[in-house]
């Protein structure tokens, strides 16, 4: 298998959202609310896609942080809302992105990220992590007006890339962003980060799996 680009997801991917649930629990909430709260907002995009409407990822960030909030009976002021939304500016890569990327870039395979967040706050952790010179294209799903899972963003990915849909790998380690870039025609490859196989039953089969990022993309270039 050899593709000639690779589109990589970034929450979770990418890096860590640590720096968000450590500001979650100064606020007094759990750390356990970081899953709560991350898995409402995609539930919500995913939803407004469903019924083929846009969605904003940071209008969702902050309704479901208020929502958190009340529920523990603490102040969902705009202050506290926006120091918790504050540790995207603070998110460091996984020690294994910036190998995976270099291999890319040596290989001269196009490497782009596509997120359902901010592609302004992509950026910065682009340029903040020393990775920007060793990827091309950063996109939210904004152009696309649907979030991922929905075919649109694949497609308009693919678009903007300018080659064939199964020229192109898409990399999360969300099994439904792999299962919604198979169904849009790329090549579908699984991060399991966590190393414990569980993809869900239903989805579309991940072209390759692995635990480790630079041993993903260089078996999507061999």
């Amino acid at each position: 298998m050899s593709v000639s680009a690779v589109v990589f997801d970034v929450n979770e991917t990418l890096f860590p959202l640590t720096p968000v649930r450590d500001r979650m629990v100064r606020a007094g909430l759990g750390p356990e609310r970081l899953e709560t709260w991350f898995r409402a907002v995609l539930i919500d995009g995913m939803a407004a896609a469903a019924a083929d409407g846009p969605a904003g990822f940071p209008e969702l960030a902050r309704h479901h942080l208020e929502v958190e909030l009340a529920q523990a009976g603490l102040s969902a002021d705009p202050s506290t809302i926006a120091g918790i939304l504050s540790g995207f500016e603070q998110v460091e890569a996984h020690p294994d992105v910036l190998p995976a990327l270099q291999f890319l870039d040596q290989h001269e395979v196009e490497a782009a990220l596509l997120t359902n967040g901010s592609a302004e706050v992509v950026e910065a952790f682009a340029e903040r992590s020393g990775l920007r010179a060793l990827v091309g294209d950063v996109w939210d799903v904004t152009a696309a007006g649907r979030w991922k899972p929905h075919p649109a963003p694949y497609r308009w990915a693919v678009a903007q890339l300018g080659v064939a849909a199964d020229e192109v790998a898409m990399v999360a380690v969300h099994p439904w962003d792999v299962h919604g870039a198979k169904a849009a025609g790329l090549v579908g490859g699984w991060l399991d980060r966590s190393g414990q196989g569980r993809y869900p039953p239903g989805f579309h089969t991940p072209d390759l799996v692995a635990q480790r990022l630079p041993e993903l993309v260089e078996r999507l270039t061999d």
